[in-house]
């Protein structure tokens, strides 16, 4: 057996604890330092995350419902309502019968369970404030009724008047889903 000497044991001893220390600090306290730093520097983005996500669900939850009182309102509506008269009335209330010389009503299919009669309008030879108090009554009517598009140009002969052709859309549901959506 080698002897040694008490310096030498201290001395080794100095240097298993040094190695004990080492692989410590090695194995557990530099990792939870990095994780530390990387959680110091992660968590204010997770957290900005998270605001921008609350802000979202409550601009989904605005909309939610929102689409729910559309759907009411959709469902609501005079079984009866023809989306080709109400316009002719319109029309006829601002004296633009003159102007009209195209009206296409159409069916577009969305899903299943919606559809939309859309009627296409144009118009010649009519002043912008006319234009404008026609689509305003659309869009304030108490019939479900929307202006899908609207294009417009200055009249070739009178730079004063316009052209314009303007999409008109009444949502329908089919009856299954009207049900269900009186029912909520």
């Amino acid at each position: 057996m080698i002897q040694i000497n008490p310096r030498e044991r201290n001395l080794a001893i100095g240097l298993v604890a040094m190695l004990v220390v080492f692989a410590a600090w090695t194995a557990i306290f530099r990792p939870a330092r990095e994780r530390i730093r990387t959680l110091e520097r992660i968590l204010p983005e997770k957290r900005d995350q998270v605001r921008q996500l609350q802000a979202q669900s409550v601009e989904y939850q605005t909309l939610a419902n929102q689409f729910k009182g559309l759907r009411a309102r959709i469902a609501s509506q005079d079984p009866g309502f023809q989306l080709p008269r109400f316009l002719e009335t319109m029309i006829s209330r601002h004296k633009l019968d003159a102007h009209v010389t195209k009206m296409q009503p159409g069916v577009v299919q969305v899903r299943p369970d919606y559809s939309e009669t859309v009627v296409t309008i144009e118009l010649q030879d009519i002043a912008p404030r006319q234009l404008v108090a026609f689509l305003t009554e659309i869009q304030t009517a108490e019939a479900v009724v929307r202006v899908g598009s609207l294009y417009f140009r200055t009249d070739a002969t009178n730079e004063a008047l316009l052209d314009a052709t303007v999409e008109i859309c009444s949502p329908r549901l089919t009856a299954e889903q009207t049900q269900v959506a009186q029912a909520s």
